[in-house]
């Protein structure tokens, strides 16, 4: 808990001695670089990274959840909305600590899709949720097609954010670290939490993000939370009272019982043969 707190404040500090004492430097070379990615902009490339950066926008990431949810993998679907619900919480808090100003408006910048770019900009949230989707499913598949597939879009999705002109580089490149490091981080305690029943590991985990509270002060933050807490309270219910079924899972249990029922009538079918 204090490495976590530690972990903010020092993080405030140093991207404010970036923000402020290297300003003039440091700046220009973020802005040169969104100057660069403003320059190769033609229609076919705003349409490539528009759609990069709406596969990770809330309707898109639900209705995946939903379907590895129940319909693929109840478990595969904890672990992954955990994951979810944990970065986007941290990403806001750490918006709503930090305060840092997007480069909307920036003299010689021109931004797109800025209806959906609210609130700060470090950390870029799209990326490290995207970063957390996508790292999830490599960790939950372990497959080769994965590895590439979720490599390109987390990288995708940080270049669209910096092609529409959002973010600053050091949003989206923090994004990536923080989506990689915390979904590691996240996607373990669930491995430890699901196969010991340790409920009360979980709760713990709120503690950090309650005392939060009265440091950020925000809203929006508290509303994140609620979504955190949601789940670990929904799961624990599911887990210990519910216990549903995927679809997949279902299709096993009766697959496995057609096998039982059809060596029965194999060793029926014998004993009859062997009394004549």
């Amino acid at each position: 808990m204090q490495i976590n707190f530690y972990l903010i404040f020092t993080l405030k500090k140093v991207y404010n001695h970036i923000r402020y004492k290297d300003k003039e430097e440091i700046m220009n070379i973020q802005i040169n670089i969104l100057k660069f990615f403003q320059s190769i902009r033609n229609p076919i490339l705003n349409a490539f990274f528009l759609i990069l950066t709406i596969s990770t926008e809330v309707p898109v990431i639900v209705i995946l959840t939903a379907i590895m949810y129940w319909c693929i993998n109840k478990k595969y679907g904890q672990k992954l909305l955990f994951s979810l619900t944990a970065n986007i919480a941290i990403n806001t808090g750490i918006k709503e600590y930090i305060k840092a100003p997007r480069p909307i408006g920036t003299e010689g910048l021109e931004s797109l899709r800025v209806s959906t770019a609210t609130g700060y900009s470090f950390p870029s949230g799209h990326t490290q949720t995207a970063t957390t989707f996508w790292t999830s499913l490599m960790i939950i598949f372990r497959k080769k097609w994965m590895y590439i597939l979720g490599s390109i879009m987390i990288l995708g999705v940080g270049l669209s954010r910096l092609y529409l002109g959002v973010h600053w580089p050091i949003d989206v490149i923090f994004g990536w670290i923080f989506g990689i490091v915390f979904t590691i981080m996240f996607s373990k305690l669930f491995d430890i939490v699901d196969k010991n029943k340790d409920y009360k590991l979980l709760l713990l985990t709120l503690i950090p993000f309650i005392i939060f509270i009265f440091i950020v002060k925000s809203e929006s933050y508290i509303k994140m939370l609620g979504l955190l807490s949601g789940f670990i309270l929904g799961y624990i219910i599911e887990d210990k009272f519910i216990k549903f079924n995927t679809i997949d899972e279902y299709k096993k249990e009766i697959s496995f019982s057609s096998k039982i029922d059809t060596n029965k009538d194999y060793i029926v079918k014998s004993a009859y043969y062997l009394n004549f």
